[in-house]
C-alpha cells in the first residue's frame, strides 16, 4: 500500500513538472513516456496531456473570408481500454460545391525503445478518407505502431467557407485532460451569442486586438484549464455528451458599416423549417403518390375508421420497405426508388409513410427530430436533426409514428427517438415544437404460481404479459434470435431456472400486448437450516441491487420511458409447515408523483400471497432529485430482500 502511494505521489510530481515545461509539437519527454497513471484519476485508461484549439478568420485571396480551426492534441495511452484513441475520426462538411478542407495533417507516436525516445511519423496509410453522408466527409487516422505505454501526438487545419458555422469547443471529455488551451477570434462586424454548458467554470479571458490582414479588430476569447476531469459514466443518461463542458458560438448576423453589407445567419425554426421542406428530397417527395394508390386502395377498402386506416397504412410502409439503418431528415434514394427496392433511410420510409397516411384520409404531417445519440439542438439548426417520423391527426389528438422498427406501435416511438421535443411541418410550411416523450407505460404484468419442496427446490407455473415499449423490446430480442438461444439466455439472466413447456402469444400482431408462459423450475433456491426454510417471495425476480450507488448526481436520470412492473404470486406452503415469519408490507413514494413501490404480503388457506408493484411515472427525472431516487431504490431492494421464514410443525 506504503509503494502505491509512493509511485502515485511520484507520476503527480511528473505531471507538475511537464505542465511547468513548454510543450513543443513532436517533443516527448521521457517522464511522460514512462508515466504509468494519471495523477488525477488513477482509473483513467488514457489522458489528454494537451489539447489545443484555436478558432479565427482569416482572408485568402480568391477564396473571401474563411474560419480557420487548428487542432493540436497529445494523449498518453495507460492501458489497453485507452489503445481506442489511437484512431482519430475528423468530419468536414459540404454543401454542393463548397466544402471544408483538411491541411497540415501531422503526426507521431512516441514509444520508449532501450530507455531512448523512439519517434514513427504518421503515414498516408494511416490516413483513410471516406463519405460518411451526403453533407459530411470523413477523414479518419490510424497512429503506428501504438501500444500501452505510448503517447500519441497529432494536428491539423481545417479551413471552412461556412463562416457562421462555428463548432462547439468541447472543454471535456470521456479521459481527462491535463491542460487544455482555446482560443476564438470573431471579428466585430459579427454579431454573436456565446453559450456554455456543463458544470465547470470555464472563466474565459477576453481581450481585442486589431487583424492587419483583414483589417478589422477582433475579439478573442481564451481559455486556460487544467486538470479537467473525464466525462462521469452513470447510469440511466440517454447522451452523456449533452452535459459535457463546453462552448458554442452562435454567428447572429455580419454588419460593415459605410459598406452596404449586411447578412444575417442565426435562423429561426421557421428558417430551419423553411429550408428542409424546400429541398428537392423533403417536400416534393411527400407529394408523390401514383406507386402506391393501387396497392395500398386494396387494403383501405375494407375501412372508414381513421384509427384503423392509420394502423393498415403503417403496417403496408413496414411489409413493403425495410430499414436499412441510415439515418436522415430527408429521403437519401426517393419514395419511389425505396419502395421499388424494398430498402430506404428513416426519410424515404416516413415520408412515404406521412403521404400514404394523406391518402388514406387522415391529416398527417413530418415530424424532424435528433436522435438521443446525435444529442438535443439547442438553438435553430439545419446540422441539429438527423431523424424524421410521423404525427397522424385523429380527433385532435396527435399520434406519433414509425415505419423504421417493424415492432413499433402508434405512439410507441423506438427508444432512439425518444430525445425531448422533436419539430412537427404543417402544411404552410410553419413548424410547432411536439413533445416526443411517450404517452403512455410500458407495463409487464407477472403472475406465478409456486410449489415449494422441502429439498430446497421449487416448481412454478408462470405468465407474463408486456405493454407498449416493453413488448417492442420483448419483439425485438425474441425475433432476432431462435428459441432456443432466446430461452438459454432467459434462464441464465433469472438465476439459472430451468424453462419448459414455453408458449408465445401474439408475436406476429404488434397491436397487442405479448404474452409468454411456461413452466419452471429450480434448485436450491430455498434455504434449509434446521426444520426451517428460508426464501425470498419474489424469488429470481427480486431486485437485489440498488443501481444508484454515486453520493451525487450531476445528471438527470432517463429511464427513456415511463414502466411499471407488477407481480402476483401466490406460493403454496408446503404440508407440515407454519409461517414463523412475514416481511411487513410497504409502499414507498417518490415526491410529485414520480414513483410509487408497494408490497404486500399475506398468509391465506395454506398459502402466501405476494403483491408487489413498482412504478415510475416520468421518463426522466432531475439530478435535484436524485437523493429521493436513491432511497426509493434502497428501500425497495431492502424489502424485496427480506425472506419468509416457514418452520415445521
Amino acid at each position: 500500500m506504503l509503494l502505491k502511494k509512493i509511485v502515485f505521489m511520484l507520476c503527480a510530481l511528473i505531471a507538475l513538472q511537464m505542465q511547468a515545461q513548454e510543450l513543443k509539437f513532436g517533443k516527448v519527454s521521457p517522464e511522460e513516456l514512462k508515466e504509468t497513471v494519471y495523477a488525477q484519476d488513477s482509473s483513467a485508461a488514457a489522458a489528454y496531456l494537451y489539447k489545443e484549439r484555436n478558432s479565427y478568420y482569416q482572408n485568402q485571396a480568391g477564396s473571401g473570408l474563411m474560419l480557420i480551426t487548428e487542432i493540436r492534441e497529445r494523449i498518453k495511452i495507460y492501458d489497453k481500454n485507452g489503445l481506442d484513441y489511437a484512431t482519430k475520426t475528423i468530419q468536414l462538411y459540404q454543401s454542393g460545391s463548397t466544402d471544408e478542407k483538411i491541411s497540415g495533417l501531422k503526426g507521431y507516436t512516441f514509444n520508449e525503445v532501450d530507455g531512448k525516445v523512439a519517434q514513427i511519423k504518421l503515414g498516408k496509410d494511416g490516413i483513410f478518407k471516406s463519405e460518411y453522408s451526403k453533407n459530411i466527409k470523413e477523414v479518419k487516422l490510424t497512429m503506428p505502431q501504438v501500444k500501452v505505454g505510448s503517447v500519441i501526438e497529432y494536428k491539423y487545419k481545417i479551413t471552412s467557407p461556412f463562416v457562421w458555422s462555428i463548432d462547439e469547443f468541447v472543454m471535456q471529455s470521456r479521459i481527462p485532460i491535463r491542460k487544455l488551451e482555446a482560443s476564438m477570434g470573431i471579428l466585430e462586424y459579427f454579431e454573436y451569442n456565446q453559450r456554455e454548458k456543463g458544470f465547470y467554470m470555464l472563466n474565459p479571458k477576453i481581450s481585442k486586438f486589431n487583424d492587419s490582414n483583414i483589417g478589422a479588430k477582433v475579439n478573442k476569447i481564451e481559455y486556460s484549464l487544467t486538470n479537467m476531469p473525464k466525462l462521469k459514466s452513470e447510469r440511466y443518461v440517454s447522451n452523456i455528451n449533452n452535459y459535457r463542458s463546453g462552448v458554442r458560438f452562435e454567428i447572429v448576423s455580419l454588419e460593415i458599416p459605410q459598406s452596404g453589407v449586411y447578412e444575417v445567419f442565426s435562423k429561426t425554426w421557421d428558417d430551419v423549417v423553411e429550408t428542409i421542406y424546400e429541398s428537392d428530397s423533403f417536400g416534393a417527395e411527400m407529394k408523390k403518390k401514383n406507386y402506391f394508390e393501387d396497392e395500398l386502395d386494396a387494403l383501405l377498402s375494407s375501412t372508414s375508421d381513421k384509427t384503423q386506416r392509420m394502423q393498415i397504412v403503417l403496417d403496408f410502409v413496414k411489409e413493403k420497405v425495410k430499414w436499412n439503418s441510415s439515418r436522415g431528415v430527408s429521403c437519401a434514394e426517393g419514395v419511389k426508388k425505396a419502395f421499388k427496392n424494398k430498402s430506404g433511410n428513416s426519410g424515404d420510409m416516413n415520408l412515404m409513410l406521412v403521404a400514404m397516411l394523406e391518402h388514406a384520409g387522415i391529416k398527417a404531417y413530418p415530424v424532424i427530430t435528433s436522435t438521443r445519440d446525435n444529442g438535443i439542438p439547442l438553438f435553430p439548426t439545419l446540422q441539429g436533426f438527423n431523424y424524421v417520423v410521423a404525427a397522424a391527426k385523429i380527433n385532435e389528438n396527435y399520434i406519433l409514428l414509425d415505419a423504421t422498427d417493424p415492432y413499433s406501435m402508434p405512439d410507441v416511438l423506438p427508444v432512439r427517438t425518444l430525445n425531448w421535443f422533436g419539430r412537427m411541418i404543417s402544411e404552410n410550411g410553419n413548424s410547432t415544437s411536439i413533445d416526443l416523450m411517450p404517452k403512455h407505460k410500458a407495463e409487464e404484468l407477472t403472475m406465478m404460481n409456486v410449489v415449494i419442496n422441502t429439498d430446497g427446490s421449487i416448481d412454478g407455473k408462470l405468465r407474463q404479459r408486456y405493454t407498449n415499449h416493453y413488448a417492442m423490446n420483448f419483439r425485438s430480442k425474441y425475433n432476432e434470435t431462435t428459441e432456443d438461444s432466446f430461452l438459454e439466455t432467459m434462464e441464465k439472466e433469472n438465476s439459472d431456472i430451468e424453462i419448459s413447456n414455453y408458449v408465445l402469444k401474439d408475436n406476429e400482431d404488434v397491436s397487442k400486448p405479448i404474452t409468454q408462459s411456461y413452466e419452471l423450475f429450480k434448485e436450491d433456491m430455498i434455504d434449509v437450516i434446521g426444520d426451517k426454510l428460508y426464501f425470498n417471495p419474489l424469488f429470481h425476480m427480486a431486485s437485489s441491487e440498488n443501481p444508484f450507488k454515486i453520493d451525487k448526481r450531476e445528471y438527470p436520470v432517463d429511464f427513456g420511458y415511463p414502466w411499471q412492473d407488477k407481480y402476483m404470486i401466490t406460493i403454496k406452503i408446503p404440508e407440515g409447515y407454519k409461517v414463523e415469519s412475514l416481511p411487513q408490507s410497504t409502499l414507498v413514494s417518490l415526491p410529485e408523483n414520480m414513483g410509487t413501490f408497494r408490497y404486500q404480503i399475506q398468509e391465506n388457506a395454506g398459502a402466501i400471497t405476494v403483491n408487489a408493484l413498482i412504478a415510475i411515472n416520468t421518463a426522466v427525472i432531475a439530478s435535484t432529485h436524485y437523493d429521493f431516487l436513491k432511497e426509493f431504490y434502497s428501500q425497495m431492494v431492502e424489502k424485496e430482500t427480506e425472506k419468509v421464514v416457514l418452520s415445521k410443525i
